[in-house]
């Protein structure tokens, strides 16, 4: 229908008009205002497809989060040193070289710090965009991997999340991505070291 195919569109034109706005101006100072006048239309006509300022942001958190291709770091069955090595290279990649992804982690810095109500209240989507519960993923590496572990689970996933957390940081102010990528091989070493993976051997049946 064409009413229908207008609509998408001119999602789509807002979409990056707020994606502009965002690398230009950061989370804060993104306004529907602003976003309007991006992408050259009336607010009404803007607020005719996104009704709020927080329902235009969880799309587009939603949209920056597909650009980036986030989808890809489903977990396969190469073991953890193979999967940590996969999940720094994206962020290599990827996600530190899109401004928009920059913004909103950072701003999911920033906001984490207020605690959970301030999280749950202030994050674009309404839960964390970062990798902040890692300890299923690792299980999930495991199981898929066969593999064991030196250490538990929960411990590897703390250390994950605060490295991960800590070259994040370190990203945002200092901009290097050759110090992200030697600071991911240091983690990436040290994870594995403490898990000690080993692979389970499958017995046949005679």
């Amino acid at each position: 229908m064409p009413g229908y195919v207008r609509a998408a569109e001119r999602r789509e034109q807002l979409l990056a008009a707020a994606r502009a706005v965002l690398v230009r101006e950061g989370l804060e100072g993104l306004t529907l205002r602003d976003v309007a006048a991006e992408a050259s239309v009336h607010l009404s006509t803007l607020q005719y497809i996104f009704s709020s300022r927080g329902e235009l942001i969880h799309a587009l958190a939603e949209r920056v989060l597909a650009d980036a291709g986030f989808r890809q770091l489903e977990v396969r069955d190469d073991g953890l040193a193979v999967e940590l090595d996969r999940h720094f290279q994206w962020y290599a990649q990827q996600f530190l070289e899109d401004p928009a992804m920059l913004e909103l982690a950072r701003h999911e810095l920033v906001a984490t710090v207020g605690g959970v109500a301030r999280r749950e209240a202030e994050l674009p989507l309404g839960r964390p965009l970062l990798p902040h519960d890692l300890e299923p993923r690792i299980a999930r590496i495991a199981e898929c991997a066969g593999e064991t572990y030196q250490r538990p689970v929960a411990d590897l996933a703390r250390l994950w999340t605060l490295a991960g957390r800590g070259m994040l940081h370190a990203f945002l102010v200092h901009r290097d991505l050759d110090r992200f990528r030697a600071d991911a091989e240091v983690v990436r070493a040290a994870i594995v070291g403490i898990a000690a993976p080993t692979r389970r051997v499958a017995v046949r049946q005679a």
